[in-house]
């Protein structure tokens, strides 16, 4: 039995406070200005700063990478120097830097070097999106006392259910706007979309300020990253001398060579830490395919028939098909699907997620099947799209929201937002892998590439069923009392 599956007594009352309502109007407005940009970037790339496929593809993948590396940063402003609430607003104001900076270099009258003022703007943006990503979870989540097993389950539900709307209403926006609205003498007008984007993040600061003015709630101070490393580091030197000398006792976990110098709280939440860690590293797989939608696929789109009669889908318009899908899923998976899961006996997160990326190795078969159509000439319509978009939707629910969930509530109080911070940086890690695979070109068809992908997902949620089988939550209780962070 894992931990966070543990049965309430009595089923409790759901509820959404109202700083959580803020928060959730602010994850709006957050996956907009994020969503807005990822969406344009690699027809940016490709037809403005005139990059081929391949190279489109890399940026891309590495914007994604550097945004959820940064994460990390962003947990040890929230931890050590800041608190999460003025982390928060601090990064999204970043973000806002970050589009003026691009929207600057774009304007072709400024006649400015537009290669530097993309890059310099677009690792700005990533510093502000993936210092921010980690923290408006955990913030949310925060509004809520830890009894509330039930509420806070709900809330990362809703928070996923307000990020796709974001996604939605950006992907719907910024390719009408990138393509139908001239403006500075060209035919497009990317100044305009970059510049709302930025203007989005600066909505996420007022939200998360008002959010803040509401909280009630007090929660232990976080632990620092480097407290975790030390208690890592300390126990693996000291192991490593008891096999040597052998005049050190030899202890039954690792760790605990640790707790003479960390005591045995900091020990037992880093053992937490790292069991759960260990479940991350097959989720990085997950995200190499999930992302590709946004490259590889719209790839595939323009190569497509996008007529429907009343208007032409743009390539990068297709993108609003899975947040749209996810939208409407996920009521059917809270009323549904979950339930026909746990006749099943398919019930933890973990399980979830294990068929979650099975979906998505399913996803990249239908995909090259598409794509080996395409190389042998034939002119498809995109709704030969929609099958592997649907799927991968389906995939995206169940590993996202469960992954979240888990995340959370198997983390000891004071490394909740570390824990999240982790997870997030699992999709840069898959983000990465995807780069190593273009810049490897190990085939000229994409199709076969496809396929690679497709069979290493489903050997990697082999290896991740075994692994969750294995895991087995600690459920001895911290002692230690910490001070809030958040004001």
């Amino acid at each position: 039995m894992e931990l966070h599956d543990i049965v309430v007594p009595e089923r409790q009352k759901r509820r959404v406070p109202k700083p959580a309502v803020f928060v959730l109007l602010s994850v709006i407005c957050k996956r907009y200005s994020t969503a807005a940009i990822t969406t344009i970037l690699t027809i940016f790339i490709n037809l403005k700063l005139e990059y081929d496929k391949d190279m489109s593809t890399t940026v891309y993948h590495f914007y994604t990478f550097m945004a959820s590396t940064f994460s990390v940063i962003g947990a040890i402003i929230a931890e050590s120097r800041f608190g999460i609430y003025r982390t928060i607003v601090l990064v999204s104001i970043v973000y806002a830097v970050g589009c003026v900076i691009i929207t600057i270099g774009v304007v072709d009258v400024f006649d400015l070097p537009i290669q530097v003022f993309s890059a310099v703007g677009l690792v700005v943006m990533a510093i502000g999106d993936g210092c921010i990503t980690p923290l408006i979870s955990t913030y949310g989540a925060y509004q809520y006392h830890s009894t509330e097993v039930d509420s806070i389950a709900l809330f990362f539900v809703l928070y996923y259910f307000a990020y796709n709307v974001g996604s939605i209403i950006s992907r719907l926006v910024n390719p009408f706007l990138r393509q139908e609205v001239q403006c500075f003498g060209n035919d497009d007008c990317f100044p305009v979309a970059f510049g709302i984007s930025g203007f989005g993040m600066v909505l996420v600061a007022v939200l998360t300020a008002i959010a803040n003015q509401y909280s009630e709630t007090t929660h232990a101070a976080s632990r620092n990253l480097q407290d975790f490393f030390a208690c890592i580091r300390h126990a693996a030197v000291a192991k490593i001398r008891s096999k040597v000398t052998r005049s050190i006792s030899i202890e039954d976990h690792w760790l605990k060579y640790s707790e003479k110098k960390y005591g045995k709280t900091l020990v037992w939440e880093t053992r937490v830490m790292v069991n759960v860690l260990v479940l991350y590293v097959p989720i990085i797989l997950f995200w190499a395919l999930f992302f590709q939608q946004g490259s590889r696929w719209i790839f595939q789109a323009m190569r497509m028939n996008g007529d429907i009669g009343l208007f032409t889908v743009i390539p990068e318009q297709l993108s609003v098909i899975n947040p749209l899908l996810v939208l409407l899923l996920i009521p059917v998976f809270e009323r549904v699907v979950n339930p026909l899961l746990a006749n099943l006996r398919i019930i933890t997160d973990l399980q979830k997620t294990t068929m979650g990326g099975v979906l998505a190795g399913v996803a990249f078969l239908l995909s090259a099947m598409v794509e080996w159509q395409l190389e042998n000439g034939k002119y498809l319509h995109m709704t030969w799209l929609l099958p592997q978009i649907t799927i991968m939707s389906m995939a995206e629910i169940l590993v996202t929201i469960p992954m979240m969930n888990f995340s959370y509530t198997v983390a000891p109080k004071s490394m909740k937002t570390m824990l999240q911070t982790c997870n997030n940086l699992t999709m840069g890690l898959g983000n990465l892998l995807v780069i190593i695979v273009v810049k490897l070109n190990l085939f000229e068809s994409q199709a076969c590439e496809f396929i690679l992908f497709a069979v290493l997902m489903f050997l990697d949620m082999i290896l991740f069923a075994f692994l969750a089988k294995r895991y087995k939550p600690s459920l001895e209780e911290s002692t230690e009392e910490g001070k809030s962070f958040i004001k």
